[in-house]
């Protein structure tokens, strides 16, 4: 289990989780309605696959756009190489398009496991502790910003947190009309409490796209996740959804 000092505490990355975190800043921000096809690039590239761009993956997916929502500060990003449709009242990216993408991309070289099922603190974290003996992971989760806390809560409060188990008071001001996509690539653990480490797709959001939350915010607004690893621990994969008592519906 990788560890790395970070002044707040220390994050235990999932394994890949820092590479994770590289191409995410390399990338940032995300393309203008494409927090999807985001994530899945970040874990296509984490995974030694090249992928040109964000596009491409939102073809694969059959994504539709609907107009930018930004965080404030944000600048919109609508350099398009590819024609990705634009539809408010269609906009969206499935899950299952989504794994599709990937694995079409990889050339099944990478498996997809969905999990689903009634979210909570113990349940997100049995999920992510099945996940560190694989080689590599990546969690890709479809959330509801508005559940988050504010990925700019003051360091102390953080601390706090972590000691007594009280979630800080600052909420996310953020708060698109559609679901956001996010990646989880690590836990900070406490005495009492539990932040995840978000990946995110806005520089804005976070130190350079990267934010902790606690883990019941997480599962409070947690809508889907896919679970992508090598193509040869696809059973792993399903495994660490049974073992959290979640659904995995096999690999996509």
């Amino acid at each position: 289990m990788a560890v790395l000092n970070t002044g707040l505490s220390d994050v235990h990355w999932l394994p890949g989780g820092a590479r994770l975190v590289a191409e995410a800043r390399a990338e940032l921000p995300q393309k203008d309605g494409l927090a999807a096809a985001f994530t899945a690039l970040v874990a296509l590239r984490a995974a030694d696959i090249a992928v040109p761009d964000q596009d491409e993956v939102a073809i694969a997916a059959g994504t539709v756009r609907a107009p930018a929502s930004l965080p404030a500060g944000a600048l919109s990003r609508n350099e398009f190489r590819l024609p990705i449709p634009l539809d408010e009242t269609a906009a969206g990216t499935s899950a299952a398009g989504l794994a599709a993408a990937i694995r079409t991309l990889s050339e099944d070289r990478l498996a997809v496991v969905p999990a689903a099922g009634e979210w909570s603190a113990s349940t997100v974290s049995d999920l992510l502790l099945g996940l560190w003996e694989l080689p590599r992971v990546a969690v890709l989760a479809r959330v509801d910003p508005a559940e988050l806390g504010a990925p700019d809560t003051p360091e102390r409060a953080l601390l706090d947190y972590l000691d007594t188990g009280i979630p800080p008071l600052w909420t996310n001001r953020w708060r698109p009309p559609a679901p956001h996509h996010v990646l989880i690539a690590g836990v900070r653990l406490g005495a009492e409490g539990t932040l995840l480490s978000v990946v995110d797709t806005y520089r804005e959001l976070g130190d350079e796209g990267v934010h902790d939350q606690p883990v019941e915010w997480v599962a409070a607004g947690l809508e889907s996740v896919l679970l992508v690893a090598d193509a040869g621990h696809a059973e792993a994969l399903a495994q660490a959804v049974s073992y959290a008592g979640l659904r995995s519906g096999g690999a996509l």
